[in-house]
Parts: C-alpha cells; structure tokens; sequence
C-alpha cells in the first residue's frame, strides 16, 4: 500500500503566514483570554555534547549563559504584563533544546523562580524538562523538584554501548542504566526516555534490550524513533543512507513495540509508549488541540491567538498571523497522530464529500490490516502504527483541496 515511509509528522501550512508587527501582537494580549489552558514552551539551544545525528545549530560555549538566563528573565517579564497571560491557567510548561540541563544550579533556580512567579500554573502542572543523564546531577534534581519541576523526557538514545558511540552519547551501556536507575529512585517525578532505533548494524537483540532495561526500570514513557538521516549532521558525514532497509526498519519496531505492549504499557500516540496510567504527555496533546504555546527563548516558536511567534536571535522576533481555517487544518491533521481515532471527530472538520474520501482510505487500511474499525473508532495494529505517518500522510492530503477551498472562498 505505501512504498515509502513516512518518518516525521511535520506538515506544510496551506497558506503563507501574514507578518504582522509586535504592536499588533502587543494589542491582542491586552485583552483577557477566553480559552484559559495554555502551555509555555522554553528553547535552551545549548549542549555540552553533540549527538551524532543531530543537525540543528547547537553551541556549546559555557559563558553564553549568563547571558541568555538574562535574556529568558526579561523575556518572562515582558509576557507576564499582559492581560491575555495573566487570565491563562499554564497546564503544561516544557524546557527544550538543546540540552536545559546545561544551566548551572543558579540559572535554574533564577528561572524557576521567576516562572512559579511570574505565571499561574495549573495546581496539577506538567512540569518537564528535555536533559541528558550525564548533566543531570543530585543536586540539580532535588533543586528542581522543590521549585515545581515533576518530569524528565532523558535522551537516552540507546543503551547498547555500540550503539551510544555510533550517537556519539557519553557513556557505556552499565553507566547508562546506573545513573538513570539512579535518577529514578530519586526523583519523585516521572522519568520518561527517548530511544532512537535502526541505527547502523542494530540487531533485534539490541533492540530488545532497550526494551527490556526500560521495563526493568519501570520508565514511566519512552519516545521511540527510526533514526533519521539528517543532511549536515555527523553521522551523515561518516555513514551513507543507503544502509536504511526498509524491512529491518519493519523488523526493530514492532520487536521494541510489541515487547512493551505485552507487558503493561500503552501507546500515547505512534511514537509513544506510556506504562500505563502515568505520562500525561499534556505538551504534546494540548498543543495538537490547539492551544496557546507561549514561547519563550532563542529558536522557540509557538502561538497565542491567531498570531505565531518566533524568535531567531535575541534582538529579533518574528510575528505573523494565521487564519482560523489553517488552525482548523492543523487540528484535523494532529488527530491522525494516534493510534485511537474517533470517527465523529473527523467528521466534523469536513464535508460530506471529502468524509467520503477518508472513509474509504481507512476502510482500504483496515482490509491490509493496518487498523481495525469499530464502535465508531478507528485502531491501529502494531504494522498500522510502523505505517502510521504513512497513514496520517495520506489522510491530510485527502482534505487538503476541501481546506484550501474554504481560504479561497474566506479570502
């Protein structure tokens, strides 16, 4: 049914963003806000160590710190005036990067501070910060965790020491599973991980052992993701993308996956396992319903209203405005990021035409065995969730004339 699959789940917009200038930005958030959830994301885009894979431009100069704290202070200042932030309940707030762990104890408590401050937060927040294990020390942890910190997402990667050397992750496998072991003990929060399969040579050995440490150790989530190529990157420099075979990929994901489901996790959404009960994951299905993102932070982009916003450099933000239509869009194409799809959900993003299109797509799915429809709910098997970016693809695609036509005839 599909030749190719599809990795990521970043889409297009369907129009080009209007700029609009920070006046314009200034003036919307004078008013109070009607939908009172939000999230707040901070971009620390400093590491202290470069994954192999990674592309993205990291720095790792330690006296930029000082710095940049002074920057994200301000920056939290500034938003917290205004009426709109003020009205919002904060749900989930999420550090990125980067590495935010890279901060020194001091920069996090100033930050922190100036958050439990500066912000209303939910009395039941999700709390997370993106961090690796090797600069994540007891200190930190327990500094963290008194000023309202509650998750760890730990870029674990792998914990095959042939594995961690071909990420460029510091450590061997024993240190690895130490010093997470460790971190989970005591840390009363969660403990989430992310995990990168199909890197070069892996085996379905290697594979379930990640799997099985994870089990062991009772992590609360775990990411899984098949690796990839990134242009620019250090493994790009040292390995052809030839060595991707499609049915090893096949092969590696439904052994991790079905090794985890068998036992007491679930799936959150196609590259998202949760033991069962536990993870929210308020970032992400939050921000995929469409609500605000206030960001915060060199390379954090987000939206409040109708007007987006991101900021490149310290001295330069960029602000457009999208149209409620494109948010619709948006919304509609997040719901195919889950394993658990409600019928009566995309029905009411579309027309009775355009439905029929869907429905008949997924009915074609169902026949490969890639979901199961039934009461009203579509459900993805373990080769429908490998093939669930494919899936989601496709399904956006199919609306995607009905949503440009409703900009046209708007315009």
């Amino acid at each position: 049914m599909f030749k190719q699959r599809v990795k990521g789940h970043h889409r297009e917009a369907l129009e080009k963003p209007v700029i609009a200038s920070k006046d314009e930005l200034e003036s919307f958030l004078q008013n109070e806000c009607e939908d009172k959830e939000g999230v707040i994301y901070f971009h620390i885009p400093f590491c202290d160590n470069i994954c192999s894979f990674c592309n993205l431009h990291r720095t790792k100069l330690d006296d930029e710190l000082d710095e940049y704290v002074k920057f994200l202070l301000k920056e939290i200042d500034y938003y917290a005036k205004f009426p709109y932030i003020k009205t919002k309940i904060f749900k989930s707030v999420y550090f990125g990067g980067g590495t935010p762990t890279i901060l020194k104890q001091r920069h996090l408590e100033q930050i922190l501070n100036a958050i439990n401050k500066s912000f209303s937060l939910d009395k039941d927040v999700e709390f997370s910060f993106e961090t690796t294990l090797h600069n994540l020390t007891q200190n930190k942890i327990e500094l963290m965790h008194a000023l309202g910190v509650n998750r760890y997402s730990i870029g674990i990667q792998t914990f095959s020491t042939r594995g961690r050397k071909i990420l460029n992750r510091i450590g061997d496998k024993k240190s690895a599973i130490d010093k997470l072991a460790m971190i989970k003990e005591s840390f009363g929060g969660l403990v989430c991980t992310d995990i990168i399969y199909n890197y070069p040579k892996q085996s379905i050995q290697e594979v379930l052992e990640d799997a099985k440490v994870l089990k062991s150790l009772k992590i609360d989530s775990s990411s899984f993701y098949s690796l990839q190529f990134q242009e620019g990157s250090i493994f790009s420099k040292q390995y052809d993308e030839n060595y991707y075979d499609l049915q090893t990929d096949y092969k590696l994901h439904n052994a991790f996956l079905t090794s985890l489901l068998k036992d007491e996790y679930e799936l959150l959404e196609y590259t998202k396992i949760n033991r069962k009960n536990r993870d929210r994951y308020l970032y992400i299905k939050l921000s995929h319903k469409g609500t605000d993102i206030l960001p915060i932070g060199v390379g954090a982009g987000g939206r409040v209203g109708l007007y987006s916003i991101f900021t490149p450099r310290q001295n330069m933000q960029v602000v457009s405005k999208t149209s409620q239509i494109q948010l619709n869009f948006n919304i509609y194409s997040n719901l195919f990021q889950y394993d658990k799809i409600s019928i009566t959900q995309i029905k009411s993003f579309l027309d009775k035409t355009t439905f029929e299109k869907i429905e008949e797509f997924f009915k074609a799915c169902e026949k490969k065995g890639y979901v199961k429809i039934e009461n009203g709910v579509i459900k993805f098997s373990a080769d429908g969730v490998f093939w669930g970016n494919s899936i989601a693809w496709e399904a956006i695609e199919l609306a995607k004339d009905y949503f440009i036509e409703k900009l046209k005839k708007a315009s």
